[in-house]
């Protein structure tokens, strides 16, 4: 049983006035003696209650979590995470962080506990896309899901996709589209009925010191994404081959989209596929997307992610 410690304990003066914790009886004269300065004993001993009171309030978090699992759990099918909801609670924390501690050392401390949530509420296995070329999307997927999260590796897309239609993975950790055939895998969440979408990016923070993973990743899932509140859509088109990128650009702008990254994938002498990010999720019946001029098919909209965190 945890002992709960009260914040005029924590703060109470110390010996000369000094605010910090009051040390346990004899704590002082015993590391005196092993030569602690008893300034520094003080300290020492103020964190350890301030670590007692941090750990009571994660006993406390993972209570509730456990009341969300139970209550509101029968609504979570597939994939539990919420990225959109993660996203907005780590801007919000880091909005009003100040101090000395590192902003990445926040960012971390969170996502470990949205890792233990999730094995709280039972747990979540990841497949993501390792073959040759990507063996640092295993690294991306540890460092964001966390260390203990189980990890099932693939060479190619299509075989981490399977996972999830399968169930033996809930989410799939796919490398950004691109010329190479592997990378073009986004065709296959094209589809009005299809349940896969793109539901975040990885790496969530950008700025990436020495020793972290490079490298860039959609995380897919069989679910929407949710709104984080600073987000980006994903919209797939069906187009004459011969149109250029000017074009595909004016077409959405005219229709109310503000495009931005666009990927295209030709299927043949007469057609091919662009993948482009807008501004804000969109839905599947957005009117916007009646509105694009020049598609030889429907507008598919494949998903969404909370946009990554930088330096500021």
């Amino acid at each position: 049983m945890s002992t709960h410690i009260e914040p005029s304990e924590i703060f109470k003066p110390g010996p000369g006035g000094t605010a910090g914790a009051a040390p346990v009886a004899g704590a002082l004269s015993v590391r005196d003696a092993a030569g602690v300065p008893p300034a520094l004993a003080q300290l020492r001993a103020e964190l350890d209650a301030i670590d007692d009171q941090i750990h009571d309030l994660l006993m406390q978090r993972a209570a509730v979590v456990e009341r969300v699992a139970r209550d509101g759990g029968k609504s979570k099918t597939g994939a539990k995470i919420r990225p959109g909801r993660e996203a907005s609670m780590l801007r919000r924390l880091l909005a009003r962080h100040k101090g000395a501690m590192p902003p990445q050392t926040i960012l971390r401390f969170w996502r470990e506990m949205f890792a233990g949530a999730l094995i709280i509420e039972g747990g979540q296995t990841v497949a993501v896309c390792s073959g040759d070329d990507n063996a640092e999307l295993a690294a991306l997927a540890r460092e964001h899901f966390g260390p203990l999260t189980p990890l099932r590796k693939h060479r190619n897309p299509a075989q981490a996709l399977a996972d999830i239609e399968r169930g033996t993975a809930q989410v799939a950790v796919l490398p950004l589209p691109g010329d190479e055939p592997d990378r073009g895998w986004w065709t296959a969440l094209m589809g009005t009925r299809n349940p896969l979408s793109v539901i975040g990016k990885l790496p969530f923070w950008t700025q990436r010191p020495e020793g972290t993973p490079n490298g860039e990743a959609y995380v897919v899932a069989a679910m929407r994404p949710d709104p984080s509140g600073a987000d980006r859509g994903l919209i797939a088109l069906e187009l004459a081959a011969d149109i250029s990128r000017t074009r595909i650009i004016g077409n959405l702008t005219h229709a109310g989209f503000a495009p931005g990254t666009i990927w295209l994938k030709r299927i043949s002498d007469a057609e091919l596929l662009a993948l482009v990010e807008v501004d804000g999720l969109v839905e599947e019946d957005d009117p916007r997307l009646e509105q694009i001029s020049g598609l030889l098919a429907p507008a598919s909209v494949i998903g969404g992610f909370a946009l990554p965190l930088g330096p500021a």
